[in-house]
């Protein structure tokens, strides 16, 4: 069962150890859901699409995963 997470800083912690991060975009909804995939749990949280896009570049420039679907 996925956890979901409300605090950005509280989920980046979650992302840095992940092993793969998920990407869906909901354009209907103005949210984007970014997953961090976990060997243990799927932590997930929302966020609007400006805000979502920053934490992807810092992930990608740190060379995590990232899956897109």
């Amino acid at each position: 069962m996925p956890k979901e997470v409300f605090l950005i800083e509280v989920w980046r912690k979650y992302a840095e150890n992940a092993e793969e991060i998920r990407v869906k975009r909901m354009p209907e909804e103005g949210i984007v859901k970014i997953k961090a995939r976990m060997s243990g749990y799927l932590y997930t949280i929302r966020l609007p699409p400006d805000k979502a896009d920053a934490i992807l570049g810092e992930l990608k420039e740190k060379g995590k995963k990232i899956v897109e679907y």
